[in-house]
């Protein structure tokens, strides 16, 4: 569920362990932001769901698990794609 911060951020779904943004795959780079962001502000592990809508969007999958393995970021991703939603 959605939840404001003391600040009007919104964090996408804030649940005992985990503030997770949810974005789509081209928006990997912003999702990463907020994430490590609804983290600090919450103090709840980072997540991010990121929505795969086609196999040419791996690519972006890769961006950001590569940022986070190299900068060795504890977030947590769980991934949506077209199959998941049948």
């Amino acid at each position: 569920m959605e939840v404001t911060l003391s600040d009007r951020t919104r964090v996408d779904c804030l649940t005992e362990t985990y503030a997770v943004e949810v974005d789509f795959a081209r928006k990997w780079a912003e999702a990463l932001g907020q994430a490590l962001y609804y983290s600090a502000r919450t103090g709840k592990k980072a997540g991010i769901l990121i929505i795969i809508e086609s196999p040419p969007e791996a690519r972006y999958l890769k961006r950001l698990r590569f940022a986070i393995e190299k900068s060795n970021l504890p977030i947590k991703v769980w991934l949506i794609r077209p199959n998941d939603l049948k």
